[in-house]
């Protein structure tokens, strides 16, 4: 590489090389940031729902319905 022209032409496509890698970085930092936005706000539903359960008063617990009657063991 010993034509000036040569040199400036790779330094030229350095350059291009690197501002490709510059573009797509603040690309994926974006697709990032996104995703990391929406995980926020998943997690934030997830915390408000399980302090809204937590903060219900507890039902009663019911048994479910066999048919018999209170009484009736083995008649």
């Amino acid at each position: 590489m010993s034509d000036p022209l040569d040199v400036h032409r790779s330094l030229e496509h350095c350059m291009q090389n690197i501002e490709a890698g510059r573009e797509a970085m603040d690309h994926d930092m974006h697709d990032a940031a996104m995703r990391l936005g929406a995980a926020e706000m998943m997690l934030a539903s997830a915390s408000y729902a399980v302090h809204k359960h937590a903060a219900a008063p507890p039902q009663a617990q019911t048994r479910p319905d066999t048919g018999a009657e209170p009484g009736d063991e083995g008649a």
